[in-house]
């Protein structure tokens, strides 16, 4: 369980990235399995939910719509913390 304060110093770190803090703990889970594999790319599934609008009678539909999709984080010693979060959030973006 993280506490209010690191919670909060998450959220900060996240709004002054300009990214979600679902991102920063991808980013951080990413390093972590870097770290652990001596690779410098590595890929983790992340569940995503929704249901999709153009899917005809999806209003009238029981269940949950879910999918795994894959997180890929390359790591660049040269690039910030700051860059690495908006670029793992940006590739998120296009991938869904």
């Amino acid at each position: 369980e993280l506490g209010g304060e690191l919670t909060a110093l998450l959220g900060e770190l996240a709004r002054g990235c300009g990214v979600t803090v679902n991102t920063v703990v991808q980013a951080v889970w990413g390093v972590l399995l870097a770290r652990l594999t001596g690779r410098q790319d590595v890929v983790f599934g992340a569940t995503v939910a929704g249901r999709p609008a153009e899917l005809a009678g999806v209003e009238r539909m029981v269940g949950l719509f879910v999918n795994t999709v894959p997180v890929r984080v390359r790591l660049d010693p040269a690039e910030s913390v700051s860059a690495l979060l908006r670029r793992l959030q940006d590739e998120q973006i296009r991938l869904l």
